[in-house]
Order: structure tokens, then sequence, then C-alpha cells
């Protein structure tokens, strides 16, 4: 079986004055999602879970919907 990453993405970013996991940090805008996901697919993981609230869980849809790059 592979394993299963767990994203807990529910933070309000409120000091930081917005969402970090969808901050462009990398040099082509890469998110901190990016990175994690990235990282665990070459890890041998399969599959991502969200935890978030109700209110971010279509703006990441939109984002991360594509297949884990292998």
């Amino acid at each position: 079986m592979n394993p299963l990453l767990v994203v807990l993405a529910a933070g309000l970013g409120s000091r930081f004055g917005g969402l970090k996991q969808l901050a462009p940090v990398g040099p082509g805008g890469e998110t901190l999602l990016d990175y994690a996901i990235c990282d665990a697919a070459r890890e041998g993981f399969a599959r991502v879970v969200f935890v978030v609230r109700c209110d971010l869980a279509e703006r990441l849809c939109g984002i991360v919907s594509q297949p884990l790059p292998r």
C-alpha cells in the first residue's frame, strides 16, 4: 500500500497576512504546497488529503486537482 500524505491547511494566516500554503516562495512562483507535494511524490506517496476550511476548499481544489508528479 502506498502512503497517504495528509496536509493540514486550515489556518487563517492572519499574522502572515494571507494563506501561507498558497503564497509564492519559489523562483517560478512555486508554493509551499507545491514543494511538499512534489517531495512526497518523490518519496512514494500516491495520494494527498487536504484538511481545509469550507471557504478554502473550492480555491484549493482549483489549484491542486492535478495528479501527483512522478
